[in-house]
């Protein structure tokens, strides 16, 4: 609820573009070009990112907030794990909205291994900005953060293109159980070993 709250005045323009972005990639794309994930690639993560930093430069704007969080009666690991709770909620929900404006728009719907590719790619961005974050705040890392979210968005559509995109692809399609496989322990290592940095940088700060 606090996330929620912090940035409820873009919330709106969020819920639209999570919708919206899937319609207008989809209308501008062939339907007899198969990109795969990458249109949720893009999504999740250029989205994901600009949600973080929201909330991030949010809460930096009222330092009061934060001595509040290290006050609460709970402890300081719930709070960093409720931080990766909301983003990889925000995973599902752009991913539900992409699908859902699949089946409207009559667009193949994405099978598991291309989601657990997106989700693989988020999970690598979000694991390392949450904890550098934590460590030196998100003022000092906003023009990084800026500019991951251009580059997600071009590099996305050149690797569409290219000939070491379509043999991993055609790889991945005809090995979906070992993708997945492969996808899921990648995700659940990377965002543990992730969450324990965050926790010891997070133990580490005082109420004062």
């Amino acid at each position: 609820m606090k996330d929620v709250r912090l940035v409820k005045k873009n919330l709106l323009i969020m819920l639209v573009m999570i919708i919206g972005m899937p319609v207008f990639l989809n209308w501008r794309l062939d339907a007899q070009i198969d990109v795969g994930a990458v249109p949720l690639l893009m999504i999740v993560n250029i989205l994901g990112l600009i949600l973080f930093g929201n909330i991030c430069t949010e809460e930096e704007k009222y330092p009061g907030g934060e001595v509040i969080l290290l006050c609460a009666p709970c402890s300081k690991k719930i709070l960093v794990a409720v931080r990766y709770l909301i983003m990889t909620l925000f995973f599902l929900l752009c991913t539900a909205g992409y699908e859902a404006v699949c089946l409207i728009m009559n667009r193949d719907v994405l099978h598991v291994w291309q989601i657990m590719q997106a989700l693989s790619v988020y999970i690598l961005l979000m694991g390392i900005f949450i904890p550098v974050v934590y460590k030196v705040g998100v003022v000092k890392v906003q023009y990084l953060l800026s500019g991951t979210v251009v580059v997600v968005g071009f590099f996305s559509s050149m690797f569409t293109n290219s000939a070491f995109y379509n043999s991993m692809t055609d790889f991945l399609y005809r090995n979906q159980n070992m993708a997945v496989a492969g996808f899921g322990v990648f995700c659940i290592v990377f965002l543990l070993a992730s969450y324990m940095i965050s926790s010891k940088i997070y133990e580490r700060k005082e109420c004062v």
